[in-house]
This record gives C-alpha cells, sequence and structure tokens, in this order.
C-alpha cells in the first residue's frame, strides 16, 4: 500500500467554524534498504469571521497534526514507532477599508497575525521552502507535511488594490509583508528568510494596464534594508490571436543564488491550432537550458501534440539532450504519449 488519503469536513452546521479532518499516510522503500512508514492525521479548524462595530474582522485558527512514524535506515525516523502529538494556534485580525470615486475604487486592508506553537520542530533548514505574499498568512505557510512552525511569531502585512471601474483588467495592487518572532529559529527552511526575529519584507507589485498588457513584480528585501535577495519581474502581453510572457529571476543571499531570463510565446493560429514556444537562459553561468516548441490540437473531446524539446542544462551536469513527444488526450477520459530521445 505505498499512500493513502481521507479528507472530510467535520463541523458543517454550526456558527462558531469549520472543522475538517484530513489523514494520510505512505509506506515507501527506497535506496534499497530505506524504509519509512508514516501516518498523519490533521485537525484544521477555522472560526467564522466576528466582525466589531468599528469594521474589525477578527478569527482564530487551530491546526493539530498527529504524526506516527518508524523507518529503518532514515535520517529522520527511529526504528521503533513514534508518535507525536503538536498544535499551532492563529489569532488574526484585518481592518479592510474601500473608498470609491467616479472613476476608481480602492482598497486597503492593514492585518495582523499572532502564532503559538508550543510543541518542537523537525529541522528543516535545508529544505527548500519559498515565503511570499501568496502564502505568508497561511497558518501552514511552509508546507511541510510531518512538523509545524514552532515558537511564537507575529505576522504584519498589508494590502492595496485600485480598481477602474469601467474596465476590471485595469487596476494597480500592492502587497507588503513582514515576521516578527521572540527568538531566532533554525529548524525552519533557511532560504524562507523567516527563520530570525525579524525576517525580511516581502513585496508584490501587479498592474495591469489594460486588457493586453500587464505588469507583475516581487521581491524580498533583507532585514537590514541593504540587500535584494529575489527579484522576480514578468512582463505579459497578449491578444486574440498572440501572448508572449518574459520573466527575471534574481536571487541571492539566503534565499538562493540564481540569475534567470525565460519566455514563453504563444500563436493561435485559429480556433482549433495553436503553437507554443518557450526557452530559459542561465544567466549565473552564461547557458541556455532549453528550448520547447509545441504544436497542439484542440477541439471539445480531443486534444493532439507534438512536442520538440532540446534540453542544454539539467540539475548542474551538461548533459544536452533531444526529445520529441507525441500526445493525444481524449478529454476527459485519459492521456496517451510516446516519446522519442536522441
Amino acid at each position: 500500500l505505498p499512500y493513502y488519503v481521507f479528507s472530510r469536513d467535520i463541523l458543517t452546521e454550526n456558527n462558531l467554524g469549520s472543522l475538517n479532518f484530513t489523514s494520510s499516510g505512505d509506506n515507501i522503500l527506497k535506496d534499497t534498504n530505506n524504509l519509512r512508514s508514516r501516518m498523519i492525521n490533521d485537525f484544521d479548524f477555522r472560526s467564522f469571521n466576528f466582525i466589531n462595530h468599528k469594521g474589525i474582522k477578527n478569527n482564530f485558527n487551530i491546526y493539530i497534526k498527529n504524526v506516527i512514524a518508524s523507518a529503518k535506515n532514515d535520517p529522520k525516523y527511529n526504528s521503533k514507532v513514534e508518535n507525536e502529538l503538536m498544535g499551532i494556534g492563529e489569532l488574526q485580525s484585518s481592518l479592510p477599508m474601500i473608498k470609491t470615486d467616479d472613476k476608481f475604487i480602492n482598497y486597503l486592508d492593514p492585518k495582523i497575525s499572532f502564532r503559538f506553537n508550543p510543541s518542537n520542530m523537525m529541522s528543516y533548514s535545508e529544505e527548500d521552502r519559498r515565503i511570499n505574499n501568496d502564502n505568508l498568512f497561511d497558518i501552514n505557510r511552509l508546507g511541510l507535511v510531518d512538523t509545524l512552525e514552532s515558537g511564537k511569531s507575529l505576522t504584519l502585512g498589508v494590502d492595496y488594490k485600485k480598481e477602474s471601474l469601467e474596465n476590471i483588467n485595469q487596476y494597480f495592487e500592492l502587497k507588503l509583508g513582514t515576521v516578527f518572532r521572540d527568538e531566532d529559529n533554525n529548524n525552519i527552511p533557511s532560504n524562507s528568510a523567516i527563520t530570525q526575529k525579524k525576517s525580511n519584507i516581502f513585496g508584490s507589485l501587479k498592474n495591469s494596464f489594460n486588457d493586453n498588457l500587464s505588469l507583475n513584480y516581487q521581491f524580498s528585501v533583507n532585514s537590514d534594508l541593504n540587500i535584494i535577495e529575489y527579484n522576480s519581474i514578468g512582463i505579459n502581453f497578449e491578444n486574440n490571436k498572440f501572448a508572449t510572457e518574459f520573466n527575471f529571476i534574481e536571487e541571492q543571499g539566503v534565499i538562493g543564488n540564481t540569475n534567470i531570463l525565460e519566455n514563453k510565446t504563444t500563436l493561435k493560429m485559429n480556433n482549433d491550432n495553436l503553437l507554443t514556444f518557450e526557452t530559459r537562459q542561465n544567466r549565473e553561468i552564461d547557458l541556455t537550458e532549453y528550448y520547447n516548441l509545441i504544436y497542439e490540437y484542440q477541439n471539445d473531446c480531443l486534444i493532439a501534440g507534438v512536442k520538440y524539446n532540446k534540453t542544454y542544462y539539467s540539475d548542474r551536469d551538461l548533459r544536452p539532450s533531444e526529445d520529441l513527444m507525441f500526445t493525444v488526450t481524449l478529454i476527459p477520459i485519459t492521456s496517451i504519449g510516446q516519446s522519442v530521445s536522441k
């Protein structure tokens, strides 16, 4: 039995909140003699919003995790059965505000989240986990399966959006957020940039100029405000038949060491035929990682495609390869593919 997942909503008709139960398990053998068996039970309670007379929105969330595990020749688990119970509680408040004039509607939403987890945390300092404004306020923002972020932390953020009343595709959006904690937590993945008492400042900016052109910028600045450790700039243009997107990604400091430029361009020849070109350049080592050329035919019940892929760089090794893939997808039944590699 390699794995299972079971999920059920327990509290559905009450005045307090919602409770979801999820149980998952796996039994995995790898590297010949590494055997790991786990059962993970999660209870996720989320209260309904309580709004006072001043418009402040409050809620509280509780996340309880039970891990039952045993293993052989595994660096994280012992050979005897371990049964651990951990939990994290959260109090969250926000003050959503709206202002409207003749042409625009403005949204401003400052928010705060206090979290406390008295239980211990497994060490995941070397794990790859990225924090941004999309997951900063998630109660399990690290996305770890068998442990929870420990200690006390205070998360602060503010969201602002200015939207045109005449065109919903014309808007400006800005998000900022940061994390404070009572002490450093070195068990948290280091590249998340939230391990220290004062974390990085995370920000995102979106500007949709019109129906065709948009700009997306994400950044992460260290707590001393002297190093931008993450930059991601995306420019997207599209119309009825043509779409192209350029992305530039730069990482440094604790977040990583990356300098990437990539492009995806799609040409819609008619309602049924599409041609897509993708490429990615690693500017750190001055090397193009891959080229993808994809042709697809689509209708209501069938997608047939041909994909040519040429790779110059993979997993830090220079191993050029060429692949030609034929795929047929019957909607919503199945997908069939055949690959020819050189």
